[in-house]
């Protein structure tokens, strides 16, 4: 999934302060707070690293700056809104949950198998489980028809995944306004037939999506814009409670057909900090949270011989950069935006997330298949990039407005990028705003952004996920735009799609590299850095890892038995 790091979008005002939890959810709400909640613990009472005795059941706290984008399956799409929408919402198929590339295997979740696929691989046909059901309030079965309507939904509600499932026979009529079934979409009971125009070697991953999560149109219909507040669940947890602001808690899901999560109850607090995030997970009262541990922690965690086993650093196949508005002056001169490139120093921008990751000459991150590293812009080269503002009619530079948002450590690395503009002659002014409007607003269209920061995380293992989904000029859409910089070159838009149609590796890995090598002389965007991802967790929670394809999965956590004997504080 996924995803954007942070940028999150704000809840509509109109929702509901929160859901009021009845009967055995009330219970469990009321247990967390008559002693559930994480204590402080004995640094001595643990082993330390995700590794340890499992025990079933207890209440796990994590902690977050902001609020979830959405709990709606058709609308989240925050890398850090992930975990807590995967956890409510499985579909047909899920990943293995074991770290490394082994967890990069599909496997089947609410369906009983994988698909049967016919007709030259444009039929994938599907059956739901038997013992598929939806948790409260709802206990019912899942059919094919539920997820019929969720995957017509996402065209509906104009989901930011609604591209990935363009593809399939009839979405363009939809999304023309001329029909509002999708005629590819065939559900018979619980036997569902998904039909596509032209055979796609990575439909099974993009089926694995939570956009797919099967929805019951009697609860998503009456409460069509306010589902986050009502959402009914198909996957290891369900939500008890969610005040925006506030919290979020899940308990288990006694109606999930697959393997129970570990836990009874997990409870996501929100409005906390990153710096606070890793004091109350050092004192024991978190367990781990949803943020990038900050640089000056992040040292002083790597120097202790206890904490340094708790920190989690990984590659989580992701670019940072800056996206240029390729249909705005004086954006629209490639040379300008290539003389950015020149201009900016990737190195120091990689010392904002101390040293954690790789200078970014390619737009395509290193561990994903096909992935060549090009080193392009290797500099910075100051004279060449006066020289090209030059050539492009601005020998003195120009003023504009560079767009972020204000979660770090991106305040830092774009005061960064602003000092080195001005070493050429570019005046940024800074527009920094909440990360939970950030996104919204840079991909609506009609606000032009000119020039701004954005980072992408792989929703799946395949080179499409970031080319097809972030530069493809086809994909252009007015609302939830992931095209940023509006950059459309029929060239690279074919090669694209010759790519993805090619099922020999080999060759598909040579059309991706032709297409990172065209987009990085086109520069629609400048690859800043690819980060390794740094989390930290507490003492007592076992079972966390990053997963290859997920940031984590919260069934799979657990809390530790103490070692025998071993002195703790307090209770967790």
């Amino acid at each position: 999934m996924r995803r954007w790091r942070g940028p999150a979008r704000r809840l509509p005002r109109r929702s509901p302060p929160g859901v009021r939890a009845t009967g055995a959810t009330a219970l469990a709400i009321a247990a967390l707070w008559l002693g559930g909640c994480a204590r402080s613990v004995g640094t001595s009472a643990y082993d330390p690293g995700p590794n340890g005795s499992p025990r079933r059941g207890g209440h796990a706290v994590f902690v977050r700056e902001e609020d979830p984008d959405y709990l709606d399956p058709a609308l989240s799409y925050g890398l850090y809104s992930a975990p807590v929408t995967e956890a409510i919402f499985h579909t047909l198929l899920d990943y293995q949950g074991v770290p490394g590339p082994a967890g990069a295997r599909l496997i089947p979740d609410l369906a009983e198998a994988l698909p049967d696929v016919r007709e030259s691989g444009t039929l994938y046909c599907f059956r739901v489980r038997r013992e598929a059901r939806f948790g409260a309030p709802l206990h019912r079965h899942i059919t094919a028809a539920d997820f019929k309507y969720s995957i017509e939904r996402l065209f509906k509600v104009s989901s930011p995944g609604v591209n990935f499932y363009r593809h399939i026979v009839g979405a363009d009529r939809v999304l023309a306004g001329r029909d509002s079934l999708l005629q590819g979409v065939i559900a018979r009971g619980d036997s569902l037939y998904i039909r596509l125009t032209k055979p796609d070697p990575v439909f099974l991953h993009i089926v694995s999506m939570t956009f797919t999560a099967p929805l019951p149109r009697e609860i998503a219909e009456p409460y069509a814009r306010t589902f986050s507040q009502h959402t009914v669940a198909s996957g290891p947890f369900q939500v008890a409670e969610f005040v925006p602001r506030r919290h979020v808690i899940l308990v288990r899901n006694p109606d999930y057909c697959g393997t129970p999560a570990w836990l009874d109850t997990f409870e996501l607090r929100l409005g906390v900090s990153a710096v606070n995030g890793v004091a109350l997970i050092r004192r024991g009262l978190a367990d781990g949270g949803f943020f990038e541990v900050p640089p000056a922690e992040y040292a002083r965690l790597r120097a202790d011989s206890v904490w340094r086993g708790q920190i989690s650093v990984d590659d989580g196949l992701e670019t940072d950069f800056l996206f240029f508005n390729v249909r705005k002056a004086p954006f629209n001169d490639p040379r300008v935006r290539q003389a950015i490139c020149w201009a900016v120093d990737r190195r120091a921008l990689l010392k904002a997330y101390s040293g954690k990751g790789r200078i970014a000459g390619e737009f395509l991150p290193p561990g994903m298949p096909g992935a060549r590293p090009l080193g392009r812009y290797a500099g910075p080269d100051l004279r060449r990039a006066r020289q090209l503002l030059a050539a492009a009619g601005y020998p003195r530079g120009f003023r504009t407005r560079l767009y972020g948002y204000t979660a770090e450590p991106i305040p830092r690395l774009l005061t960064i990028v602003q000092q080195q503009l001005a070493d050429v002659g570019i005046r940024a002014d800074l527009d920094m705003g909440e990360a939970v409007g950030y996104t919204s607003m840079a991909q609506d269209t009609s606000n032009h952004v000119p020039f701004g920061y954005y980072a992408w995380t792989a929703d799946y293992v395949d080179p499409s996920n970031f080319f097809d989904t972030l530069l493809n000029g086809r994909r252009i859409t007015a609302t939830n735009n992931n095209d940023l910089s509006l950059f459309d070159d029929p060239d690279v838009n074919d090669r694209i799609e010759r790519a993805m149609a090619t099922a020999d590796d080999s060759a598909r890995a040579r059309l991706w590299r032709e297409v990172d090598e065209r987009v990085m002389d086109q520069a629609p965007v400048l690859p800043l850095v690819h980060i390794y991802e740094s989390r930290l967790y507490g003492l007592r929670l076992g079972g966390w890892y990053r997963h290859v394809t997920r940031l984590l999965k919260i069934e799979d956590l657990y809390l530790k038995s103490p070692r025998s004997g071993a002195a703790r504080r307090g209770s967790p």
